[in-house]
Order: structure tokens, then sequence, then C-alpha cells
């Protein structure tokens, strides 16, 4: 079988990397796949990479077109991408392709149209933005559901769209999703596959495979090891945050700042990994920031230096952060949002606020802090739910007998 698989980035973004931990899965599964993709990372890898750009005298085109108008070169650029995509397809004869982010490449939806032409495709969701007029994350707006407009109340957040734009590209996504019948998608998570049929792709086949890791590489090693080789030297415990960015407010640090200003239970250790930094000057928290992490081997010294993680965003889908800490055998606290508690189970992987608020963050991690030193020891079940349910393995068999189906 040959699996072409289309997205944004190769390796950088959550996204991304679930994709290419699933291309990997799939070569290790005996599978031919080609990744075709905006942004490649210049690295060798054991899939094929093709990367869908433009010409430069067609950017000396658009770009004098734009000055004309803004409309038509915006036209002409999603023509002509989708035409090199299409070139590219006739080339690979794909069996199957697989569909990722698109947005952060400026990718329009056309694209899974030419898709669609070529082979039965699947379109693999990481956020809701195949179902709404921009956003990726949609908060408590429900215009997804019958049509978002100029009215939208995350116009500003990435990935930007003008306000007066947002209902022709939802309606842009109607026609694609009923036109196309056969495109089917996979979500992650519950949450993202119920908010998806109950919007656009209502009478679409909606299949859920969570996201899965290299348990090999994500597992628990010595906790003292661990925090020996990261300089950290500590009686206290140790809680850890993280994300690429730790300032995107999506991801929940102006909650997280202001809900540890009212965790009780002190010492501890703020472990933090990402770009970015948390503004956090608090009596009995010692921050130690990592900055951005890239070798996963240093992810996993930090998962495994934790007694605690903590992911404070308000919404989210499937974090790779979260079952990547419950894989180490490191306990969570976070928000019953998304599809955070497909992850974190109370008594068996972690702990859940009752809102989102700081409030009720706190007192999540205070309960967590005082559980832990009063001996309640979840290292054990959390490791057993990521081998159970989203080692990779399992996620390739789900995916090829998806596949087959087709």
């Amino acid at each position: 079988m040959h699996v072409v698989m289309l997205s944004d980035a190769e390796t950088s973004g959550g996204a991304a990397i679930a994709a290419s931990r699933l291309a990997e899965a799939l070569v290790q599964a005996s599978v031919r796949v080609t990744r075709i993709v905006g942004n490649s990372d210049g690295q060798k890898h054991p899939w094929v990479t093709q990367v869908l750009r433009t010409q430069l005298r067609e950017e000396v085109a658009l770009k004098a077109l734009e000055s004309i108008s803004k409309r038509l070169a915006i036209y002409a650029r999603r023509r002509l991408v989708c035409q090199r995509l299409h070139d590219l397809l006739m080339k690979l004869h794909p069996d199957v392709i697989n569909v990722h982010n698109l947005h952060s490449a400026g990718w329009p939806p056309d694209l899974l149209a030419v898709c669609a032409r070529h082979a039965p495709t699947v379109w693999t969701l990481h956020d809701m933005w195949s179902f709404t007029g921009h956003c990726a994350y949609s908060y408590d707006c429900e215009k997804f559901v019958n049509g978002c407009d100029a009215a939208c109340s995350t116009s500003t957040e990435y990935p930007v769209l003008s306000p007066n734009c947002i209902a022709d590209a939802w309606r842009c996504r109607e026609k694609l999703l009923v036109k196309y019948q056969d495109l089917v998608a996979v979500c992650p998570s519950r949450w993202l596959a119920r908010e998806a049929t109950r919007g656009l792709w209502k009478g679409h086949r909606v299949e859920i495979i969570p996201n899965g890791l290299p348990l090999e590489v994500y597992r628990p090693i010595e906790k003292n090891l661990a925090r020996m080789a990261l300089n950290i030297e500590t009686p206290a415990p140790v809680v850890l945050t993280a994300a690429q960015d730790l300032n995107e407010q999506r991801k929940g640090s102006e909650i997280l700042v202001k809900a540890l200003q009212k965790v009780s239970i002190r010492p501890f250790t703020l472990l933090t990994f990402g770009q970015g930094s948390l503004p956090v000057e608090i009596d009995d928290i010692w921050l130690h920031h990592l900055g951005y992490v890239n070798p996963e081997r240093v992810k996993v010294l930090a998962y495994n230096a934790a007694d605690l993680f903590v992911h404070p965003a308000p919404v989210d889908n499937l974090p790779n952060v979260v079952v990547e800490a419950i894989a180490c055998s490191t306990p969570v606290v976070g928000f019953a949002v998304g599809g955070v508690p497909d992850m974190v189970r109370p008594s068996q992987t972690g702990w859940l606020a009752n809102e989102v608020s700081p409030d009720a963050l706190a007192a999540a991690i205070d309960t967590a802090l005082t559980d832990l030193r009063y001996g309640v020891d979840l290292q054990g079940s959390c490791r057993a739910v990521a081998e159970a349910e989203y080692s990779s393995e399992l996620q390739v068999r789900r995916y090829l007998d998806f596949f087959e189906s087709l």
C-alpha cells in the first residue's frame, strides 16, 4: 500500500509531530509513505518527502497581481497550489491519501477536492478548522453548526482571517463536504468527533482513532536520575508544564499563572519547557525553565523528573504533552475540556478541575499534591493506560484497517 500524507509542516508543531509519528509507524509496518508538505525540516526520515510550493517566477507574477487585486491574487494562488498537488499525485499514484493540518501553510480546503479525485481520502482532524469559517477552536461559539459570519469572536486568533471573509470560507467548506460525500475523517478524540458531526461532517463517516506515540521512547525512568540529568536539586515536589509556546493564550498560560498564586501546598519546583517563559515570581515556587526542547530524550527526562504534569489549556483536542506525560508514568492535572478527559481519568491517570478557572485549577493542583504527599501512586496505572490505548502499533493497526475498508 502506498499512503500519501499531506500536511502544512513536516515536524514542527503538535499536529505535524502527531502526523510524523503516524508516518514512521506506518513505515515500520512495511507501508510505503510519501509526505507532501509545505515546510520541510530538511532532515532525513524513513518516509519520502515532497515539498508543495509555487515556483519563483509564479511568486513574482502573484505579487504583481496582488498589487492590482488581492482577491484575484488569492484565487490565483489557490489554483496554482491545487495544480501543483494534482501534478504530484499524478506521479505518485497513491492508494490512500491522508490529509492532516493545512492552515499554517495558508492552503485552502480546495486541496481535498484534488485529493478526492485521485484516491480515497481521509482527513485527520487535529482541531475544528475543517468545519468552521476560520478558527481552530471555537471556544463557546456555536455558529459553526449553521454558518459562521463576520461577527466571529475569534477572527484575530490564529489562523487569522478578515471577518468579511469568514462566511464565504464556511460556505466553501460546506460546498466541499456536500459535493464529496466519500470524504471521511479521523478524529483523535471523542469530543472532536462529536463537534465535527454536529457541524459540516454530519452525514460523513467519522472514525475515532487516538494519536499514538513510541512507548519505547516515552517510558518511565528513575526519577532521581532524571533530576540529576536536568540539574534539579530539591526535596520538594516537581510540577511540570509544557507547550510549544508557553505564552500562547489557548494553552492557558494566564490561567496557570493566576492559579499558581492561589496554590497553598508549597514549596515546589515549577519545571517548564517550550518557547517563551512564564512570569512566575511567587514565594516558595522555584522556577526551572529548560527553554525550547527539541530532542525527545530531554522531554522524557523532564516528564520523569516531575511528580505532576499540569495542562492548563481551556480548549484542546488530544494534546501530545498529556499522553507523553502519562506514558512516562507522570499523572496529570487539567480541565475537563475537549479530549483531555479521554486521557486524564480521576484515580487512574490524574485529576480534573471542576470548571475552567484559576481557582478550580489551583484547587485541583492542591488536591493532587496532597494526594501524592499521602502516598497516592498513579504511576503504574498511568503507564498501563498508555500501553493499552496509545501505542503507535495500535494506532497503525486501526488506521490500516480503516484504509483497507475504503
